[in-house]
């Protein structure tokens, strides 16, 4: 799964941002 952040194709903010719309309890992403 690490693979879609190293090949640029989503970054870890988008992911985090998916999952707290989805109600996962999330830590934001460093700015």
């Amino acid at each position: 799964a690490a693979s879609i952040f190293h090949f640029g194709e989503h970054t870890i903010a988008e992911a985090k941002r998916h999952m707290a719309t989805a109600g996962i309890v999330v830590r934001p992403a460093p700015a």
